[in-house]
């Protein structure tokens, strides 16, 4: 019964443990989400401040503020678990066209390129290769056609910019460049983040995993003992507890009846033992722990303690595992 709680809790902390990680992944997303913010608020004040083009000011603005409605219902995202992929992919390929808007706009000569690489980093930060290689593989042709097809076209029908006069290019240029070389290492950054966060939950769920399983195996001798006890009758079982919890001078000569192999055992493990630590050790044999040998024999909880401690050591038991485990399973 023990280890059914103790299942129920390990299960209960796992998935603790992967709520965490949601939300911390989402709190990476919010930050993410938040430079994309001020690159695009730059951008659109860069654009009206220098070149005056008022119209696609408002654009990047309006998109500037997309990013902070994102931001806002970043923690429901849970509640539209289905659609959040469809609309990742949606997203980036808005921001493919808008790129290649962009680059016909400016005459293919303001750098505007670039953010074509920016793009195809940002895509391991938002899908997983395993889980999601098809979403991957259809949003990188998007991306490769999108900048091949700007490349060796002229889409003649797509406005161009009025405002750019021919020494504005290099300027932009430059920009264009700079902010690419820092969009790209914010991605490693939060990539990074990403990839921390992972191994901790994996590293998490293996400790779980080493738990359960020690778990499982203290349970099955359990359950072998309980099968040894069972081949008796219940008056025997009744019998001996009530020798041990009384204390009685019979106990330990009854116990030996019923478990003939164990006190030879112990012996072969540490000749040395004394009458009152083999004494101990019948009574953790059947599972009586501190509080209660404490009462059957009427000692202090610290003296039990004490000859638990020494019992250990003759038996080289190490600390991490349970001497009444130990001691059943002989």
């Amino acid at each position: 019964m023990i280890y059914n709680f103790l299942f129920k809790m390990l299960n209960g902390e796992s998935d603790k443990m992967e709520a965490n990680a949601d939300r911390n992944y989402l709190n990476i997303i919010n930050r993410y989400l938040f430079s994309l913010f001020f690159i695009f608020l730059f951008y659109s004040v860069f654009i009206i401040a220098f070149f005056g083009d008022m119209l696609i000011s408002i654009f990047l603005t309006s998109i500037t503020f997309f990013w902070l409605l994102l931001m806002a219902i970043k923690g429901k995202t849970r509640r539209f678990k289905k659609i959040l992929k469809p609309f990742i992919i949606l997203v980036f390929v808005l921001l493919t066209f808008i790129v290649s808007f962009f680059y016909i706009y400016t005459y293919k000569s303001g750098g505007v390129e670039y953010f074509y690489f920016c793009l195809l980093f940002a895509v391991p930060f938002f899908l997983n290769y395993k889980k999601d290689p098809f979403c991957i593989i259809f949003i990188t042709l998007i991306i490769s056609i999108n900048f091949i097809a700007c490349l060796y076209y002229d889409f003649n029908f797509l406005p161009r910019s009025r405002f750019l006069e021919k020494d504005d290019f290099k300027t932009l240029k430059l920009l264009n460049i700079l902010f690419s070389i820092a969009y790209f290492f914010m991605d490693i950054v939060f990539i990074t983040q990403k990839d921390a966060l992972i191994h901790g939950l994996i590293s998490d769920k293996k400790e779980k995993d080493s738990t359960i399983k020690d778990l499982v195996k203290t349970n099955t001798e359990l359950m072998k003992h309980q099968m040894l006890i069972n081949h008796l009758s219940e008056e025997n079982v009744q019998e001996i507890l009530s020798l041990a919890e009384n204390n009685s001078p019979m106990f330990f000569e009854k116990f030996q009846v019923f478990f003939p192999h164990f006190i030879p055992e112990i012996l072969r493990i540490n000749p040395n033992l004394i009458h009152s630590e083999l004494y101990f050790c019948a009574l953790m044999k059947l599972d009586f722990d501190t509080k209660k040998i404490a009462q059957c024999t009427k000692n202090s909880i610290r003296a039990v303690e004490s000859k638990k401690y020494r019992i250990r050591k003759k038996l080289n038991i190490s600390s991490e595992i349970n001497i009444n485990s130990f001691l059943i399973k002989i």
